[in-house]
């Protein structure tokens, strides 16, 4: 039974390797369709940047947030694989679920102000303060996720999840005064981290530790 089991999960393996690069794909695809205005923007732009993509907005939350289905399964795949390398890793699964918290508390607060008739500029600029609020909860969560991901993982990925992890944190933490110079470098770190961890999932140790274990 032992082994049938092992033999199976390189399969899980590249499945979870797939969902993680199907994750990463879905949030690039939602970052192209458009680029929402942050607090520092005055709200009549806000309300008026609303009122003239409602469309593309709600698509792209949409998006986002099927992104979610993926990139929990991506989690789970990664969960299963510290188990079966007889590791235990009890805060990545935690972490992905404050992922998809941050993740849809930011969704609603979008598709809410696309969906308002009569966005005033002072409730348009209310919530998008809320908004880059989520948005930094989000980013401190995907910082506790990258370490989670890391944990048990050999030296060189070990830091740079703890790089990918301050540059999210600085994000979080800055892009609510207005300081936008990590927006453009955090969010690519951490899907190539996340990217780089799909590539260990399918072609790392473990799978094919499991692999040998299973043969005759």
């Amino acid at each position: 039974m032992i082994g049938r089991a092992a033999a199976r999960f390189p399969l899980g393996g590249r499945k979870g390797a797939w969902w993680g690069v199907a994750f990463v794909i879905l949030l690039l695809v939602s970052a192209a369709m458009v680029s929402l205005p942050t607090a520092a923007e005055p709200g009549d732009r806000i309300a008026a940047f609303y009122n003239a993509h409602q469309q593309v907005i709600v698509w792209q939350q949409i998006v986002g947030t099927l992104a979610l289905l993926p990139f929990l399964a991506f989690a789970a795949a990664l969960s299963r694989w510290a188990r079966m390398d007889g590791r235990r890793n009890r805060w990545l699964m935690p972490a992905a679920g404050l992922v998809a918290l941050a993740t849809v508390a930011t969704s609603l607060v979008a598709v809410a102000m696309a969906l308002m008739p009569d966005l005033s500029p002072a409730l348009a600029h209310q919530l998008t303060v809320i908004e880059d609020l989520a948005d930094s909860v989000l980013f401190a969560s995907l910082a506790g996720f990258v370490l989670a991901t890391s944990t048990g993982a050999p030296v060189w990925v070990r830091a740079l999840a703890v790089l990918v992890a301050i540059a999210s944190l600085a994000r979080a933490v800055l892009s609510p005064f207005g300081v936008t110079v990590l927006d453009v470098a955090a969010p690519p770190a951490v899907l190539a981290f996340l990217l780089l961890m799909s590539g260990r999932l399918l072609f790392g140790p473990a799978a094919g530790r499991h692999s040998v274990e299973a043969g005759p």
